[in-house]
């Protein structure tokens, strides 16, 4: 699939966001840069939105893309546990400064202006 990109922005940026703008991606590194390692239940009890196909489909990707580390430890039974490949662990960095914005994003955020007669019982005829 040929990406779309932008002449007039970075393209280690773009390259960025090309993970991050992927269903579930920022999430289940998220996941694993707070646990370090966790086996595929593990880390679907924690994404609990998540189906088993796309986790398991995500989870590829990430690990095609040098960010993801799937280790097999023989059995039995065999145990498959999944972690932040050193290139994933930077995203520790981003997380961090993600929740920085999403605070203040947050704490600029003004409620929805009410609609109506503003949340006044109307008179009985």
């Amino acid at each position: 699939m040929k990406l779309r990109r932008s002449d007039h922005l970075c393209p280690n940026f773009q390259a960025a966001l090309d993970i991050l703008a992927r269903p579930w991606n920022g999430l289940i590194m998220a996941t694993l840069a707070d646990a370090g390692s966790l086996r595929f239940s593990a880390l679907r009890e924690q994404l609990a939105a998540m189906g088993d196909r796309m986790l398991s489909l995500r989870l590829k990707e990430l690990e095609t893309r040098g960010l993801v580390e799937r280790r097999v430890s023989p059995g039995p039974p065999v145990k498959v546990d999944y972690a932040l490949t050193e290139l994933g662990r930077g995203f520790g960095d981003v997380s961090a400064a993600l929740g920085r914005w999403g605070q203040r994003v947050n704490a600029a955020a003004t409620p929805p202006p009410r609609r109506g007669n503003g949340g006044r019982r109307r008179p009985n005829p």
